[in-house]
């Protein structure tokens, strides 16, 4: 099998509780994922989920361990390093778009292509592109307090995907929207993964979601309860 995109070691997350104690998150989470893959993490509210989406995603530093990407311990780095790998590498759905309101649909994609220098030109057509891959391109112009609700997550998932991430991750991606708009979420964040051959890790609560993915891990008090390959689903 070839080098996992994503690995983590002996990863541990607390924050202190006072002065002499702190609550541990993540007790130790020893993870690979190959790249391609689509992985949905899933467990009870507070199991520490969102915290390791946060730690692979670089957004947090681990108490302890290491994550590495392509062999590569990220959190060597120093912060400003850190950024510019993470604008670079990971894009990021969560579940509150966070969109700029002073800004359109197309420049709210179109942001973190703006802090990473990229040619204006050259980022607005790709901008565009994504726009209409999400079925959007007819709303580029419109600010988000013009969106439905549905419209808005799938401006996130274009501006997630701008800087042509090796790894997308998504924390309840789903979860702010009403049943019809979340199946269409989800329908559109499966076909974008597979077209582009994306690694996909997923927070989810949804198990009807989850059962879609390649591979199911369950985290429980901290640590990982089971991860399981679904056998309907193969990489491309």
């Amino acid at each position: 099998m070839n080098k996992p995109l994503l690995q983590t070691i002996g990863l541990h997350k607390s924050y202190p509780m006072g002065k002499n104690s702190r609550l541990e998150v993540l007790k130790g989470i020893d993870l690979e994922i190959q790249e391609g893959e689509i992985i949905a993490i899933i467990g009870p509210s507070g199991v520490g989920k969102s915290t390791l989406l946060h730690l692979i995603g670089v957004l947090d530093r681990p108490t302890e361990g290491q994550v590495l990407i392509e062999g590569e311990d990220v959190f060597r780095y120093d912060d400003a390093r850190l950024a510019s790998f993470r604008n670079h590498t990971i894009g990021f759905v969560f579940q509150f778009h966070h969109l700029l309101p002073e800004f359109s649909a197309l420049e709210n994609v179109m942001m973190p292509g703006l802090v990473a220098r990229q040619d204006h030109a050259t980022l607005q057509k790709h901008a565009m592109e994504l726009l209409h891959q999400v079925g959007l391109s007819g709303r580029a112009q419109h600010r988000p307090r013009e969106l439905s609700g549905g419209e808005q997550q799938r401006v996130a998932v274009a501006r997630a995907l701008i800087n042509r991430p090796r790894l997308l991750l998504a924390d309840e991606p789903s979860g702010n929207l009403d049943t019809e708009s979340a199946q269409a979420l989800h329908e559109m964040l499966w076909t974008l993964s597979r077209q582009q051959q994306q690694t996909f890790v997923v927070v989810t609560h949804n198990l009807d979601l989850a059962a879609r993915s390649d591979r199911v891990i369950e985290l429980y008090n901290g640590r990982v309860k089971s991860d399981v390959h679904n056998s309907n689903h193969k990489i491309n």
